[in-house]
């Protein structure tokens, strides 16, 4: 791990405490934090935050911002509900961010939106919280740290494990040689999705404002099975279940490992399982990843056929050592094995200590964490969140390489210092993107 990439870990970390410690109970009308959430579609993760927003101590919900007029109604009806308070109701993130009142933005619209949407919000002076992939493409993560650099920007990207007490404790003592030298990461994703059919062009529907949900992308004609969610499987809008889903264990991951970008990355699979739809991406992926120090992983990726969990579990990764292995899972639950598989002691967060009156406790859920690390950095005016812009993009960056690979069918080379190809590497054409007219993104 680099030196930069570790001290924003280590302040993250540190910040992390500092929530614990009650600073977020301060609840003077000069504390509040007041928060935009754009992307609010009630089966989305925006909505979920934005649950999780509304009842952190002095947060105030202040914008709801969606291009579905339905989600916007929703949205707000559901914050009344909970804060006995209306929020404005906004389509267009550009008129949410001339709010001089809003202090931050979360952004949990498509991959497409991601990164301009946070390059907007750092530009006009704002906190920015936004879903994974930070990025749609790896020139944009290259962007946004940059852009966190010169506008000293609170930024946190949706890893919320990165926030995970018995995560910390564990990769702490990896670190520190619970499994001898850590050598290798096996993660994985495997669930059930149904084939998407075949879209017709038809009018957009009268709910929805389909320019500003294209927004920065290249325009297309409407299609009925874009909007809501299957756009991740298109290559125009969305990054696939690697971008998706790879990300949140391919961080957990290389943090374990102490590594940062890799040499190599060579990535297999393809639609296997459902043909004839419009779906775009990987229903099946497996990517390796080689870095530096002699050290490996590997994302697999299953999203059609879910037979039976890795470990038990459809998600998560497993480190290996030269004295043992430690499994990560979603439940927020780590175990440590032998070199035989023997289970040696299992880490939970009852293991932790917390205080039970604290809702922003780290032992009562990995969002409300995680929220509250980005909130109480925004009041401390103290840009080295629990994940910020450098480690979000180093780790979103593993899951564009592993599309790249698999899109050339060719093994893509990475100079490790840069985390930039290599020369001759395939690629250069899917480092960047287009954008429509007026939409670019310049730091």
């Amino acid at each position: 791990m680099k030196r930069r990439d570790f001290m924003k870990t280590a302040l993250g970390t540190a910040a992390i405490a500092s929530v614990a410690s009650g600073t977020l109970g301060q609840d003077a009308p000069s504390n509040r934090v007041r928060v935009a959430v754009m992307g609010c579609h009630a089966k989305g993760r925006g909505f979920s935050l934005m649950k999780t927003l509304a009842g952190l101590p002095g947060v105030e919900i202040a914008t709801v911002c969606d291009v579905d007029v339905r989600a916007l109604d929703d949205a707000a009806a559901e914050v009344l509900k909970r804060t006995q308070k209306t929020p404005k109701k906004e389509k267009d993130l550009r008129r949410v961010l001339e709010d001089k009142e809003v202090d931050a933005v979360v952004c949990a619209a498509p991959d497409h939106w991601h990164a301009p949407a946070a390059l907007m919000t750092m530009q006009a002076g704002k906190a920015i919280y936004v879903e994974k992939p930070v990025s749609y493409n790896p020139r944009e993560g290259e962007m946004l740290v940059e852009a966190a650099d010169k506008y000293r920007a609170v930024f946190q990207m949706g890893s919320q494990r990165r926030s995970s007490t018995v995560y910390q404790q564990v990769i702490k003592e990896i670190h520190g040689g619970l499994i001898g030298a850590p050598r290798f990461a096996r993660c994985w994703y495997a669930t059930q999705r149904a084939p998407i059919g075949k879209g017709n062009k038809v009018a957009v529907p009268e709910w929805l404002d389909w320019d500003l949900w294209q927004g920065p992308a290249p325009r297309r004609a409407y299609q009925d099975n874009v909007v809501h969610y299957t756009w991740h499987w298109f290559h125009h809008w969305g990054t696939g279940e690697c971008g998706n889903n790879a990300t949140h264990y391919v961080d957990i991951a290389r943090w374990a490992l102490n590594a940062t970008f890799p040499t190599r990355v060579t990535c297999g699979g393809g639609r296997l399982f459902h043909e004839g739809d419009d779906w775009e991406w990987f229903d099946t992926q497996a990517a390796t990843f080689e870095f530096p120090g002699n050290r490996f992983m590997t994302w697999e990726g299953l999203t059609s056929v879910r037979a039976r969990p890795y470990e038990g579990f459809s998600t998560g990764c497993m480190i290996y050592g030269l004295k043992g292995a430690v499994l990560f899972t979603p439940n927020n639950v780590c175990t440590l094995f032998d070199p035989s598989g023997k289970e040696l002691k299992k880490w939970t967060a009852k293991d932790v200590v917390g205080d039970a009156t604290n809702r922003t406790d780290p032992t009562q859920g990995l969002d409300a964490t995680h929220l509250s690390n980005f909130v109480n950095c925004i009041r401390e005016k103290n840009p080295a969140t629990a994940a910020p812009a450098g480690i979000a993009h180093t780790s979103t960056l593993l899951t564009h390489l592993a599309n790249i690979a698999h899109r050339t069918g060719e093994t893509v080379k990475v100079n490790p210092e840069t985390g930039r190809l290599a020369a001759g590497s395939p690629g250069a054409e899917l480092w960047a993107r287009e954008y429509e007219k007026g939409w670019e993104m310049r730091v």
